[in-house]
């Protein structure tokens, strides 16, 4: 079944730090593609890449096919404005279909990248002599760049000593493999992306479940059109294999379900009478339908019959994917345009939707857990959960409706924080509800790191991890879901949580490092959170992002492109409180730090660094555009200065840790090469900056 690929829209962004757009593109793909594939795409000798590559002053990074298995999405957006798509799928080696599926399916990649900039071809020339000499200046400057030390995906789990006794107060305690794939996670064996040692981390920490996402017509027949479930055998399979192995180390695997997919239009004029509520180009497979109840029941069923260790499922009904009729209507103004699921509440569709998981994992084992959460309920929690089926374990994030004051704006936090602890309000109202119908309730939340500063894979923030866990126990709480794909690092952040997961745990958190935590978790509290700084602030790419000599004119995208688009950033924040918040964030960040020894490369040292590296960019790219836009110079000046000091300083980081930029739902959100080419932006801005003053 294809899908489309996002659309065309405005001119690439220029980047004129380089001599030459091919230049752009060796520059950037060299660090992850064999120098023979780029050779093809430019439709030239391998000699003359690497010639170019070493005028550049490029390290030989010799990559193999390692990013391509495993670092594709970063490759996809590094070459978003580099290469058409005519290019960009032969650099990949994909057709249309596939990289419109993979775009899909791999956390909706297709809504973080948005559309697709228009790029000329990419082709091989001969450099000017002006060109040369601009580009012996690039060679100059990467004679600065270190990339030595750790390689990427050379992951390491530094997990401290700890045991456990006693009953256990938390039945259910899964992660997100830290390392995992999202959407391929059963297309090749999983010891090519989860080793052992990640295993035995979490089962050293008292992990018991691992989850990730499962596509059904990917893992079961697609009842209405079986080839688009080719190869689900052999999926199948992996996943049982998979089990088997977390088996050896006391962990179960857990399905995120978010179904049914809905489908092109032109699939619906061979199944009219399952087709429900449309959007665009596209409509819901309806679940008001025996039908699609039938095939939702069935496939559960067939997996869990086909995969006997499985865990469970968790669903979530109102994501950013479209699904049943009311995933995405019934709020908002938006009106359901499905005649049959319009007739009905947003309860009943739901229940019934969560109800087709629970029957069908039940026709197996009563064993088979089943959670919904309730992520977007909003005004119909109550509704919805009047309507889940008796057995079905209610989900909610816990940080959901924490008010807030900070620099004096108010709001209420709906997930995703940690500066900010839980539980809110509506979480309590939601567990309170679906314990007085017998339910029992879980908790989502982010112990290790989050949209705040999530290419710090464990924000080092001990004491409110504590408290929230405290706080968890409290509200009866039985089961956590300890991450969404950001946050499975192994590591002492979950040896803090871990201390609550049993009535005795050996491990206690006072470690040398507790006191400058404490600073950091009250530094935390400056940070300007809002859920549209979460996802299109620049804390997340941090000193990657690019710094531009003149407005881009493009939008920030969720958690993937910041661009320079400040009013973006800032969400309900005003332009100087937002200023002001990050400066007082690494001001008092940096008093934690001067409590840390000198040269420490510790793992909590290091992440506090990093963490202080994203949030002192935020602060310098904040200043960075509002001084260039009000043409303030002088201030721009010293902002890119500093910004260079940053990028330098996080490439020394990732140097001693390898898990430093890395998210799963991202892979590398940024890679060495990807600094390196920030340090040589900061070099041009700074030149063509101070030449305006």
């Amino acid at each position: 079944m294809i899908f489309s690929l996002p659309g065309i829209s405005q001119d690439a962004i220029k980047l004129p730090h380089f001599p030459t757009h091919h230049q752009a593109f060796i520059f950037r793909a060299y660090e992850y593609v064999p120098v023979e594939k780029i050779a093809k795409v430019l439709k030239t000798t391998v000699e003359n890449v690497r010639r170019a590559a070493h005028d550049m002053g490029l390290p030989d990074y010799n990559p193999g096919d390692l990013w391509l298995k495993r670092g594709y999405i970063t490759i996809i957006r590094r070459m978003w404005h580099v290469l058409p798509y005519s290019q960009l799928l032969e650099l990949l080696d994909l057709d249309e279909a596939a990289l419109s599926s993979l775009m899909r399916d791999e956390d909706f990649l297709n809504v973080k990248l948005q559309y697709k900039p228009h790029c000329d071809e990419v082709i091989w020339r001969e450099l000017t002599e002006d060109e040369k000499r601009k580009t012996e200046n690039i060679r100059g400057i990467m004679k600065t760049v270190d990339i030595s030390g750790k390689k990427p995906f050379e992951f390491e789990y530094n997990v401290p000593d700890i045991s456990f006794g006693g009953e256990e107060k938390f039945k259910t305690r899964m992660i997100y493999a830290f390392s995992g794939l999202y959407q391929h996670a059963f297309d090749i064996d999983s010891e090519e992306y989860l080793p052992d040692d990640q295993l035995e981390a979490y089962k050293k920490l008292g992990v018991n479940g691992i989850w990730t996402q499962g596509i059904l017509s990917q893992l079961a027949e697609f009842s209405f059109d079986p080839t688009v479930s080719d190869g689900y055998e052999k999926r199948l399979a992996r996943m049982k294999t998979l089990t088997e192995r977390l088996d050896r180390f006391g962990i179960k695997l857990y399905l995120y379900v978010n179904e049914p997919r809905s489908m092109p239009l032109a699939f619906f004029d061979k199944y009219p009478d399952v087709r429900g509520h449309i959007r665009g180009d596209e409509a819901c497979l309806c679940t008001s339908t025996v039908e699609v109840q039938n095939y939702l029941k069935n496939a559960i069923e067939k997996v869990c019959r086909a995969v006997p260790l499985i865990g469970g499922f968790f669903s979530i009904t109102r994501s950013e994917n479209l699904t049943n009729c009311y995933s995405h209507t019934g709020g908002n103004g938006a009106e359901c345009v499905c005649p049959r699921c319009r007739t009905r509440s947003v309860g009943e569709v739901i229940g019934e939707t969560v109800g087709c998981f629970l029957e069908g994992a039940r026709r197996v084992s009563d064993d088979i857990k089943v959670f919904a959460w309730s992520w977007r309920w909003d005004e119909f929690s109550e509704d919805v959960i009047s309507h889940l089926p008796d057995g079905v374990i209610l989900l909610s994030q816990s940080e959901l409706d924490v008010p807030f004051d900070i620099g004096g704006v108010n709001g209420n936090v709906l997930d995703y924080s940690m500066s900010i602890i839980g539980p809110g309000e509506l979480a309590k109202r939601e567990w309170r509800l679906a314990k007085e119908r017998g339910l029992e309730v879980g908790a989502k939340v982010q112990i290790n790191t989050t949209w705040e500063a999530s290419t710090v894979p464990a924000i080092p923030v001990s004491p409110s991890i504590d408290e929230h866990m405290k706080l968890l126990e409290g509200e009866g709480i039985r089961h956590l879901l300890l991450s969404w794909t950001l946050g499975g690092y192994p590591c002492r952040n979950i040896a803090v949580a871990a201390k609550h997961f049993f009535e005795k745990c050996s491990y206690s958190s006072h470690t040398e490092y507790y006191e400058a935590e404490k600073v950091f978790a009250e530094a935390f509290k400056e940070f300007p959170f809002h859920i549209d700084v979460l996802y299109m602030g620049p804390q997340n790419a941090g000193p990657s992002s690019m710094l531009f000599d003149e407005p881009t004119g493009y939008r920030a995208t969720m958690t993937c492109f910041a661009y320079d688009d400040l009013e973006g950033w800032r969400g309900i924040y005003p332009v100087d409180v937002f200023e002001k918040q990050f400066d007082l964030l690494c001001q008092k960040w940096k008093i934690g730090l001067d409590m840390l020894p000198e040269n420490d490369e510790s793992e909590s040292a290091v992440m506090a660094r990093a963490a202080y590296c994203l949030f002192k960019s935020s602060f310098n790219q904040i200043r960075f555009v509002r001084a260039r836009n009000e043409s303030r110079y002088s201030d721009a000046l010293a902002a890119a200065e500093s910004e260079l000091d940053v990028a330098k300083e996080m490439l020394v980081l990732m140097n001693v840790n390898a898990s430093i930029g890395y998210e799963a739902a991202n892979h590398y959100y940024f890679s060495k090469g990807q600094l390196a080419e920030k340090i040589v932006n900061c070099h041009y801005i700074i030149e063509s900056f101070s030449k305006k003053l």
